[in-house]
């Protein structure tokens, strides 16, 4: 009689900085119901990686669900991995970082389990082999990647129903394959498909592995399958099933199966992740090129194992804004550890480890980069263990500054920093492309995001919103499903030239409305909006001054522009620009000084514009999602509800203010939805500048915090 080995594993996690409500909507529909059935066939055997994010939200709220997990441990009913704690890509952390994460995850389960770990979890499946000796360091014997990426090692594709060992330097490591495969089979076809599956790997020596480790909410959260899984019972037909089958369908651990089998062979896997991750990384001219390339050589055999996408780390080139938040993450873990050790050092060190949990460093269906939300958690995380290690460091009432390439692309950038503020400034367009408020809700002011193309702005472009037929029975794959989407995104598709940050200097043709300019329909006629500025820095006994100067023109015409900085201890920016006419013609033009900020909600209650009218009485204008233009001395945002930040610019003289928010068409698990990044608010002028003239623009920026 032919046999079958297999293992049976769920990937459960929820990111840092997640609402609450999303959580419990997960575990209502996901994680509590497949366990309460996995209790009623007591003969099987399962594994579970739960992320340590999701193990503290589930000892706060449901404490009872990690009980229930312990007694199957007892009963060797379940095997329980360890992994990273707050789940970070072990690729983007420090050495330190990487080792200190695992231990926090081995010493929980240790406690709560009363188990020590043999494996992990890798987040994401992204691997580079020098992991192997982080790994097995940490006391731990195995990984678990995908199939695929076993591939371009030349392992062979039918000699995959086990595990293989690896290794680097003295550290030895087993891994062990997810079948693709199974991947796609379960649970979205029919069971008795699955189980036929399973009969055509079979073999009479019964020695053979397959694997299916994959996320816990495939199983109830994503698109229809609450219905399918739960509601239509294919969780419960198919482990009625496995009970049925169980003389020749055998269900185990991996740490059983390593005691009793030896290893496949020795292999050597090429950095990579799972196969979505390896297209998602790709620029969208090339994700798209290669999506096409993929599907028309996909009955070749031959070459299918050596056509590979990117790798991971390419999300710090393809998004700015993920490299600065991961060299700010970089930045404050050199700190952190560099405080000598305390009770401080360990919170500190605690804060900087969720700030590294991976969701929004990177995008694709699932990753969370366009999700502000949680971009604000992980700044959030970020500047609390900033001040912390910062505090020991220098003391109080520290007030600071130092030049250093902040974000590792070869230019040295200005720091300042001070109990109440983290600022970069950047001589790339002369900017601000991070400022950190350090409060009671702890933000990043200028956390917002360009406007991109991706791949799959396609299915706007031409139009297709497709239905999510599936003619081979069973439930639509989520990573086959069609995208839906808003046919009115389609006019929020416009991809920005320069970076969202604050200080960014254009020079137009003519005076833009507020919809021009959201949707760059206006025409730049100078050479400074993206260009690099030289700086120097001048101290001064209340504050810092980083001088740009740049030599550029203006429709043809040669300018000077010379923009200071001074920057105080107290979340105070005034910006003086002079611009000298160095040509031989006078100079008629629209200057727009663009700053991109969020308060993080387009359309709360609690947050709006306000400006001060003829008779200098501040006004509001609901809500951040609202447009217009306003002129002015003072114009700002604020938020009385979640952050209670006030950003107030102040002009010295009357300016015409435009306000816009900032809206993204991103993908996400089964549609494709319009995000609010943050706001545009541009302080507009027209200048008139004779030959061998200048003229000086001066505008402060004033952040406050607290009720107002």
């Amino acid at each position: 009689m032919k046999h079958i080995n297999i293992i049976l594993g769920n990937h459960n996690h929820q990111p840092v900085g997640n609402f609450d409500f999303c959580i419990e909507n997960v575990y209502e529909r996901s994680y509590k119901p497949f366990l309460d059935i996995f209790k009623t066939h007591p003969s099987l055997k399962f594994v579970f990686h739960y992320t340590g994010c999701l193990l503290e939200w589930l000892e706060k709220n449901h404490p009872e669900h990690i009980d229930e997990l312990a007694n199957l441990v007892n009963e060797k009913r379940i095997e329980i991995c360890s992994g990273a704690f707050y789940e970070p890509i072990l690729a983007m952390i420090s050495d330190k970082d990487k080792h200190q994460q695992i231990k926090k995850l081995n010493n929980y389960i240790k406690n709560r389990f009363n188990v020590s770990p043999r494996g992990m979890w890798l987040a994401e499946r992204v691997w580079e082999q020098r992991l192997t000796s982080t790994i097995a360091e940490a006391d731990l014997e195995y990984v678990i990647l995908d199939d695929t990426q076993f591939l371009p090692a030349a392992v062979d594709k039918n000699n995959m129903f086990g595990y293989y060992t690896t290794d680097d330097g003295n550290n030895r490591l087993n891994i062990f394959p997810i079948s693709q495969a199974l991947r796609y089979y379960i649970p979205f076809k029919e069971v008795d498909m699955v189980i036929d599956y399973l009969r055509t790997v079979a073999t009479e020596e019964g020695d053979r592995l397959l694997v299916l480790h994959d996320d816990g909410e495939k199983y109830g959260e994503w698109p229809g399958t609450y219905q399918w899984v739960y509601e239509d019972k294919w969780l419960v037909k198919f482990f009625e099933a496995l009970e049925r089958e169980s003389d020749w369908i055998h269900l185990t651990t991996y740490s059983e199966y390593i005691d009793k089998y030896p290893p496949i062979d020795r292999v050597y896997i090429p950095s990579a992740s799972y196969e979505e991750m390896l297209t998602w990384v790709l620029p969208a001219k090339e994700q798209n090129i290669f999506h096409d390339y993929s599907q028309s050589i996909k009955d070749n055999n031959d070459l299918i194992p050596y056509i590979r996408g990117g790798f991971w780390r390419n999300y710090m080139r393809k998004y700015s804004e993920s490299n600065r938040m991961q060299k700010h993450m970089m930045y404050t873990s050199k700190l952190v550890h560099s405080m000598s050790n305390s009770n401080d050092k360990d919170t500190a060190k605690n804060y900087l480890f969720k700030s590294q949990c991976n969701c929004p460093y990177w995008h694709g269906t699932f990753g969370g980069l366009y999700l502000n939300h949680l971009r604000h958690a992980t700044y959030k995380n970020i500047i609390s263990a900033t001040k912390i290690a910062e505090a020991s460091l220098y003391g109080k009432n520290y007030f600071r500054i130092e030049e250093c390439d902040f974000d590792f692309d070869g230019i040295n950038e200005h720091i300042v920093s001070s109990e109440n503020e983290f600022i970069v400034l950047d001589r790339k367009s002369a900017s601000i492309i991070t400022w950190d408020i350090k409060a009671e809700n702890d933000i990043n002011i200028v956390d917002s995001l360009k406007r991109r193309e991706e791949a799959y702005h396609r299915d706007i472009t031409q139009n297709s919103n497709n239905d999510n037929a599936n003619d081979n029975g069973g439930h639509v794959s989520i990573h086959d499903m069609k995208k839906t989407f808003d046919e009115d995104s389609m006019k929020h598709l416009v991809f920005d030239k320069n970076e969202k940050v604050i200080g960014i200097d254009h020079f137009l043709l003519d005076e833009p409305t507020t919809k021009d300019f959201q949707f760059l329909n206006y025409q730049e006629t100078g050479s400074f909006a993206d260009s690099l500025y030289n700086s120097k820095t001048i101290t001064s006994s209340d504050k810092y001054i980083i001088e740009f100067i740049s030599h550029g023109n203006v429709y043809g015409k040669s300018m000077n522009i010379k923009k200071e900085y001074h920057v105080y201890n107290n979340n105070k920016v005034n910006i003086n620009i002079t611009f000298e006419n160095t040509s031989n013609e006078n100079i008629e033009s629209y200057y727009a000084m663009e700053n991109n900020m969020t308060l993080l909600a387009a359309d709360a209650e609690d947050r709006y514009y306000f400006f001060n009218d003829k008779s200098n009485n501040i006004n509001k204008i609901e809500k951040l999602s609202s447009s217009g233009k306003i002129e002015s001395k003072i114009f700002g945002l604020r938020d009385d509800g979640y952050t209670n930040v006030e950003i107030k610019f102040t002009s010295t003289y009357d300016i015409k203010y435009l306000y816009m928010p900032i809206y993204t068409i991103s993908d996400s698990v089964g549609s494709l939805e319009k995000l609010y990044q943050g706001s545009t608010i541009v302080c507009l002028t027209h200048l008139s500048i004779p030959s061998k003239s200048s003229k000086t623009l001066s505008i402060s920026i004033d952040v406050s915090t607290g009720n107002k």
